[in-house]
């Protein structure tokens, strides 16, 4: 085991690292994968409050530690101070990662692996990454980038927006009060989508050849699609809810192998539909009609 304790702006590297924890206070945090053989970097930009920033490898798990997780928002007061750590990793892109932040914003990219992130106030990024990926934060806006495996997200406060192009994978994704929005990247195989908001709209953009069974509801907003065949309609026929007007919108989209299920308190469903690049679409067909 080797411990290195920091008070100052370092750069760290180590050897035959496959799993990563970082635990911070506040601050910013970026995780990225790159490199190969295990190599990993540490670079640290900004140490605040006194207490040492530790860093740890133990049998191929590197562990960056900056203050404790506490499970309330006061967690990241220490002492009667705060602590802050700007922090730089990288690893290998097969690394297992497990990130928590609890307040500042965190970036993590290009990770083939399962990924962990967990927070408590400040923004999200993720990009590029090609493993099962869970994140779940209270306070903050989340972006996913080009996601291509299965994905949780989960927060209390603040928008979700998902770019995904996968085959079969499965994206969760639920806000208390904020929007979640969901690109389908063209070449996406019938992805599985399950999104839901108590307050705040959800708008789905999907490619004209998407193949999705749709199932989006809200007891009190408006369904809103581009796409032809589907059926808005009132939620439980005419039946009357006080004080909401519950409406639908589903139907078959190409095959239906893919799924779409909505759910809003109180928010508008909308499904666009987008022209499929004409440079994918053309180089598609043609390995499709090629002879074998």
């Amino acid at each position: 085991m080797t411990r290195h304790e920091l008070s100052e702006p370092d750069r760290l590297a180590f050897e035959g690292i496959h799993r990563l924890k970082v635990v911070t206070t506040a601050g910013k945090v970026d995780v990225v994968g790159a490199g190969e053989d295990g190599a990993a970097v540490v670079d640290v930009t900004r140490v605040k409050g006194g207490e040492p920033l530790v860093v740890e490898t133990e049998d191929g798990e590197l562990t960056v530690r900056h203050g404790e997780f506490r499970p309330n928002m006061l967690g990241w007061l220490m002492r009667g101070h705060k602590i802050e750590a700007d922090i730089s990793i990288q690893v290998p892109p097969d690394c297992l990662v497990d990130v928590t932040v609890v307040s500042g914003p965190l970036v993590v990219s290009n990770l083939h692996e399962r990924t962990r992130v967990q927070g408590v106030s400040g923004e999200i990024t993720l990009a590029q990454l090609h493993g099962p990926t869970d994140v779940k934060t209270v306070s903050g806006a989340i972006t996913a980038e080009s996601v291509t495996d299965d994905l949780s997200v989960h927060t209390v406060s603040g928008p979700i927006t998902v770019i995904a192009l996968g085959a079969g994978n499965t994206i969760k994704a639920g806000t208390t009060s904020g929007a979640i929005t969901v690109d389908l990247e063209d070449g996406s195989d019938a992805p599985r989508l399950d999104l839901n908001v108590v307050s705040g709209a959800v708008i789905v953009r999907a490619p004209e050849d998407a193949n999705l069974d749709v199932d989006m509801s809200t007891m009190s907003g408006r369904t809103v699609t581009t796409f032809d065949g589907l059926d808005s309609q009132a939620l439980f026929g005419n039946r009357q809810i006080p004080f909401t007007k519950p409406r639908q919108l589903s139907g078959r989209l190409g095959s239906g192998r893919g799924r779409l299920r909505a759910r809003a308190v109180s928010g508008d469903m909308t499904l666009l539909r987008r022209a499929v690049d004409p440079d994918l679409k053309a180089g598609t067909d043609g390995v499709d009609g090629e002879d074998l």
